[in-house]
């Protein structure tokens, strides 16, 4: 039977997520945790998975785990291609690290949070590394770090070129087995499995997890929501456009594409929130500005939660 990709965040999460060891041995084969910041336990904070995803097609199929210091690891694998992505990194791991300090406790009780990102898309590709690690640091002086508090990695799986003979590190044999483990031959999931105990336990938990019907189940059906989910958002936006061209030729250009894109983002907000998202609509058909209207679009189709549609209209004092 062909192994489910551990490109898929239902399948990466439910492998990593319920055991810590195999976790551990990933995060610990990066360049950047090795010596003193290796890591030497991890506990993961959330391991649950939803047993289906027909009401809840926009969940974030996240790993959040934490070390014996306290560091917070946030860890993703991420297929589907957002353009808007690292404003969701960031936003997220400032949601994390904004919830670390309880009321009333000192600044320094704010932990270190590491954000991993693991795409099946290419996000730089004027950059020839995969991995890409962001800091915050002095523009002049990049010796000069702000704080250690803060460090975001991103890895995009398609930059890994080599073939399974070329892997040069441990580090490159964990992306690769991500990258490609559902399309490697027998011979060379054998030669991973030599190369690293760790990679063939994490081969072992795959081919049962592969076997057993209720978990490709709802692999599928994740897959399919992810479908559904950006066909639905493409179909709001197509159906928005149509419709107004439409109202457009009846009552003049500037009108009708004021029309239009009140009627996408309707549909974008139903599509993607349901009734709390139609909330928002009164707010903005107060506005006639185009440009306005288009930038509240895009942002309505690639906002992950509703919050952050409502952070951009406050800032535009709609």
């Amino acid at each position: 039977m062909k192994l489910l990709p551990l490109s898929n965040d239902f399948v990466f999460k439910a492998i990593f997520a319920r055991k810590p060891d195999l976790l551990l041995d990933l995060l610990n084969s990066f360049p950047e945790f090795s010596g003193e910041r290796k890591i030497k336990t991890l506990q993961v904070l959330n391991p649950e998975i939803p047993q289906s995803y027909k009401d809840d097609k926009h969940s974030i199929l996240d790993i959040q785990a934490e070390n014996i210091l306290s560091h917070k690891f946030l860890i993703e694998m991420q297929a589907s291609h957002q353009s808007y992505f690292p404003k969701r990194v960031l936003y997220y791991w400032s949601k994390a690290y904004s919830r670390s300090i309880k009321k009333g406790q000192n600044y320094d009780k704010l932990p270190r949070i590491y954000s991993i990102n693991i795409s099946t898309f290419t996000l730089f590709p004027k950059q020839s590394q995969f991995h890409l690690v962001f800091q915050i640091k002095e523009r002049k002086n990049p010796e000069i770090l702000l704080t250690e508090d803060f460090e975001i990695h991103i890895l995009e799986l398609p930059k890994l070129k080599k073939n399974i003979f070329e892997l040069q590190s441990t580090f490159e044999e964990w992306m690769f087995l991500l990258k490609s483990v559902e399309n490697l031959k027998e011979v060379e999931l054998k030669t991973l499995e030599r190369k690293n105990p760790k990679v063939k336990k994490v081969i072992s938990e795959l081919r049962v997890l592969s076997q057993d019907e209720k978990t490709r189940l709802l692999y599928e059906e994740r897959l399919k929501a992810n479908l559904d989910y950006n066909s639905g958002l493409q179909n709001a936006f197509t159906k928005g456009r149509a419709e107004g061209e439409q109202i457009g030729i009846q009552k003049g250009k500037t009108e009708g594409a004021i029309e239009s894109l009140y009627l996408g983002i309707e549909l974008a907000l139903e599509n993607k929130f349901n009734f709390k998202g139609l909330a928002l609509l009164p707010k903005v058909k107060k506005n006639k500005d185009l440009t306005l209207l288009k930038k509240i679009l895009e942002v309505v189709l690639k906002s992950k939660d509703l919050e952050e549609v409502k952070i951009f209209l406050s800032k535009k004092k709609v």
